[in-house]
């Protein structure tokens, strides 16, 4: 892809997902609780810093627990390709 193509789709992409996310991060802010707040935010994010915040030890051992789960399915996620119509058709 030639290189003023790429910069405006991967802004697009960023600015679609940060939107995509800013629904459910919302919903986090509002707690009142700094712990559960953080694990909320980390759960969204998949991401380890929220769960460094965390000042309860148990908390902050299952929050970056389920963030590297969830990091890993991330990562490993197997995407099925479709097949051509001709192939299907045989």
């Amino acid at each position: 892809m030639p290189y003023p193509i790429q910069r405006p789709l991967a802004l697009f992409f960023c600015v679609f997902v940060s939107h995509a996310m800013a629904g459910d991060m919302t919903e986090c802010a509002k707690i009142e609780d700094k712990d559960k707040r953080n694990y909320c935010m980390a759960s969204y994010a998949a991401s380890g810093t929220y769960c460094d915040m965390i000042k309860s030890y148990e908390m902050r051992r299952d929050c970056m627990s389920k963030v590297v789960q969830k990091q890993r399915e991330l990562s490993y996620k197997i995407v099925r390709k479709t097949k051509p119509p001709e192939e299907e058709a045989k």
